[in-house]
């Protein structure tokens, strides 16, 4: 079973333990998530059954079961938020979760491999996919395609600070 970070949590919320979680995933995933995972460095992923999912502005406030009171939450500052692979909504065509374009091949449209991306990294307004020490925005004026048959994601070369 294969799981993956949907969100990190910034901070606690209320004196009852809930948290404010930072999304990395779609809206639809929030709004219908039962469980959630937590991993402890070198353990296992373990579960959280959610009790209360609300929108509150960008951010999520989640209740989870067990995690009652501000002490107890504030344990989990800064930590990372993941689910079943198996739990995500499905995307459109057109639509990536970041850890899909992980491990891709960035190619030029002029032939030119820029190298595989490392990471999907948060810029505010926009993605970037990390590949070395270059920063590409995930941004519709500069990514021409993404395939994940062949696995690559074409780039407008001209537009790449090379």
């Amino acid at each position: 079973m294969d799981f993956v970070v949907i969100g990190r949590v910034v901070d606690t919320f209320r004196t009852e333990g809930e948290l404010k979680i930072e999304p990395f995933a779609p809206d639809e995933l929030f709004e219908r998530i039962k469980k959630v995972f937590f991993k402890r460095r070198g353990g296992d992923y373990i579960p959280f059954k959610v009790i209360e999912v609300k929108p509150h502005g960008r951010f999520w406030i989640i209740a989870l079961e067990g995690i009652n009171t501000l002490e107890e939450a504030q344990q989990f500052k800064g930590a990372k938020v993941f689910a079943r692979e198996d739990d995500l909504p499905d995307l459109a065509e057109d639509e990536f979760y970041a850890f899909e374009l992980e491990g891709m091949k960035v190619v030029t449209d002029k032939g030119n491999v820029i190298g595989k991306v490392e990471r999907v990294q948060d810029m505010g307004p926009y993605w970037a996919l990390v590949c070395g020490d270059l920063l590409i925005p995930f941004v519709e004026d500069i990514v021409i395609s993404v395939s994940r048959k062949d696995k690559t994601v074409k780039v407008k070369e001209d537009l790449l600070p090379l």
